[in-house]
């Protein structure tokens, strides 16, 4: 609904969306995939929820439109990183990274991100714009690693807290930041969650199921304008977008 909407208001021409709790607020299968692309998706991050779903495998075997996190194990299935081109031949980077304060072990997300950014220039096919989902759990993480890619590439925001932060701008180097895109899912819950549900875990200290929340739905987004000029295309504006639907 939100993002129909939005695509038309706005006329987007590439999503990302990370979509690592799209089935049942727990990872990512194939019907949830489908039915994001068939809405106009482009490419799907994922984060610490990725393996939660029986066949993801094949679909981060299938296309390289749905991602996993960069710095994962070489040995992990699919890619991390990918360069798509659109139908009015701009080429988008994109890099899926995630974190490792207060998450699951994992590689070094800088040097993950230094490799692909320097093996795609070494190769002479570096793209018009980059954008970046560092899906992390600490703020500080979050902003070092904005400072550290800044000026090579378009875009870095994170994911993953559900909230959506209210320190966009842009860095000195000129890339945008944003410490977390924000929840897209039901309004009325606990970062996704039945409020019922997630009392009586904090209430009793008995685990609960998980039980996504019903009701109006929260619609959360950052949104890119770009623009072409005789240096190449560019970021010209980016907003916040925050709207709940019934």
């Amino acid at each position: 609904m939100g993002l129909e909407k939005i695509s038309s208001q706005r006329r987007v021409v590439f999503t990302v969306i990370n979509g690592e709790n799209l089935a049942g607020g727990k990872g990512v299968n194939t019907k949830t995939a489908q039915e994001c692309f068939d809405m106009g998706v482009s490419v799907i991050t994922t984060g610490n929820h990725l393996f939660d779903q029986k066949g993801v495998i094949d679909l981060l075997q299938k296309d390289g439109k749905v991602l996993r996190p960069l710095n994962y194990s070489s040995l992990c299935p699919g890619v991390g990183s990918g360069i798509y081109v659109l139908d009015n031949g701009l080429r988008v980077g994109v890099l899926n990274l995630i974190g490792r304060v207060f998450m699951a072990p994992s590689d070094c997300p800088f040097h993950a991100a230094d490799q692909v950014l320097s093996g795609w220039s070494d190769q002479g096919i570096s793209p018009d714009l980059v954008l970046v989902d560092f899906h992390g759990e600490a703020s500080g993480e979050k902003r070092a690693m904005g400072f550290h890619l800044d000026g090579r590439v378009a875009a870095m925001y994170g994911t993953h807290t559900h909230v959506q932060t209210n320190d966009l701008e842009k860095l000195p180097g000129g890339s945008w930041y944003l410490t977390d895109v924000g929840l897209s899912g039901p309004h009325w819950s606990v970062i996704g969650v039945a409020p019922e549900m997630a009392l009586s875990k904090y209430r009793t200290h008995v685990p609960a199921p998980f039980t996504v929340g019903e009701g109006e739905l929260l619609f959360c987004a950052l949104l890119l304008g770009i623009s072409s000029t005789s240096n190449g295309v560019r970021i010209e504006k980016a907003e916040l977008f925050r709207e709940v639907f019934p």
